[in-house]
Formats: C-alpha cells, sequence, structure tokens
C-alpha cells in the first residue's frame, strides 16, 4: 500500500488521477488504495495475494470500509 500512499502523500489530491474528477471523499480513496494495491500486488505475486480490506479513517470516531468477497460458484 506504500506505493499508493505515497502517490498522494503530501499533494493536493483534487490535482492527482482519479481525483480530478471524482470526489476524494473517504468511500472513494478507500476503493483507490484497494484497487491501486491490488494491481501492485498482482503484478508482483501473479495473482496470489489480495487486499481482503481498506478502512480509511476520516477522524477518531468516523471511517469509511471497502472489503470485496469472492462468490465461489459449485
Amino acid at each position: 500500500m506504500k506505493g499508493a500512499i505515497d502517490r498522494l502523500d503530501h499533494q493536493m489530491i483534487n490535482d492527482i488521477e482519479p481525483f480530478t474528477v471524482l470526489n476524494p471523499s473517504a468511500e472513494n480513496l478507500a476503493k483507490y488504495f484497494y484497487d491501486e494495491t491490488n494491481l501492485r500486488l498482482s503484478s508482483v505475486t501473479n495473482g496470489r495475494v489480495r487486499v481482503k480490506d481498506v478502512t480509511v479513517f476520516e477522524t477518531d470516531t468516523t471511517d469509511s470500509s471497502l472489503q470485496r468477497v469472492k462468490l465461489f460458484s459449485h
């Protein structure tokens, strides 16, 4: 996740894609970190390692979480 965080750290988030057109809300940041980290992990682990969930805290009592569940068919 460090690469995804470093890209935004000490930057004007509204000037960086996808946030030039997407509101940098906690929900959208959680999705961004989830997607970017999974993309990087996929390339270095051949898809063997994936992020399970991401939580972004807005304040001490407010957060947004993203969790993806893979559905299996039998």
